[in-house]
């Protein structure tokens, strides 16, 4: 991922909590959310594959520090919710980025699947959330940032377990905001949409289909995440809260595409 083209001075010192760290949206922005200044604490699964990610990129021990958890295990997330409040110090914002996808059908998608895809994309956010208010509200900057995803508006079959987790997060989004009115603290939501990442490097006539489905006629990349979440941590987003911002590149629905209305336009005339 390129260098960011924009930097937002008031992060500079300010601390981050981030989830997810080894691949995808989390891994590509990691580099970016470092080049803002900020002191990142990373959670995630896998400290060798986190320590080989940090060496790589040659952050500072200081400044990106890191605690193994797996969030689809309960214990060990509230373990290190209570290390987070007790053991790092202060914390300015969260960016609840992990979460799960697996694909199943109805009839496969047993209570056992249900739970494991909602621990990771909810209920881990919810426990590390609870953890470390106390920290935010001591921020003069308190920000929560849950991942949403486009999943939740379109529906896709398949992945019904994920959209309903999804969902969740939205709502969760809407009331907490509403809930800590007066502490200083935003909660907002990122909704992505197709983000070129690792595991959505698809084939040259894929990847123009999904061309295609947008009103950007190019693949996003996690740089178009990072801005949004840049903005969303910083002070000039203090007005904002309890909102959900999508990132798909302006997603087309068949019957709005131009090119289908072109035709019937064509018709009428």
């Amino acid at each position: 991922m390129d260098k960011p083209a924009f930097q937002f001075l008031d992060l500079r010192g300010k601390t981050l909590l981030l989830t997810g760290m080894t691949r995808g949206i989390g891994r590509a922005m990691l580099p970016g959310l470092l080049a803002q200044g900020l002191r990142v604490l990373a959670v995630s699964r896998g400290i060798a594959a986190m320590e080989a990610i940090r060496e790589e990129i040659g952050a500072d021990p200081s400044r990106l520090i890191l605690r193994d958890c797996d969030l689809g295990d309960p214990d060990a997330v509230e373990s290190t919710g209570r290390w987070l409040l007790e053991e790092t110090g202060p914390i300015d914002g969260v960016l609840h980025n992990a979460a799960i996808d697996p694909r199943k059908t109805m009839e496969d998608g047993d209570q056992a699947h249900w739970l494991n895809v909602f621990q990771v994309n909810l209920f881990s956010a919810v426990s590390l959330t609870r953890h470390i208010l106390p920290r935010l509200r001591e921020s003069t900057q308190g920000r929560i940032i849950f991942t949403g995803s486009v999943v939740f508006e379109l529906g896709t079959a398949f992945l019904t377990t994920y959209a309903a987790s999804k969902g969740a997060v939205v709502g969760l989004t809407h009331s907490l905001a509403h809930e800590l009115k007066g502490s200083g603290i935003t909660v907002n939501c990122v909704a992505p949409g197709a983000i070129e990442v690792e595991k959505e490097n698809l084939n040259e006539e894929l990847n123009q289909k999904v061309i295609d489905w947008q009103s950007i006629p190019r693949r996003l990349n996690a740089n178009d995440i990072l801005a949004p979440v840049c903005f969303l941590l910083s002070g000039a987003s203090g007005g904002i809260t309890a909102q959900t911002l999508t990132v798909d590149g302006g997603l087309i629905h068949p019957i709005a595409d131009g090119v289908v209305q072109g035709r019937w336009l064509e018709e009428e005339k």
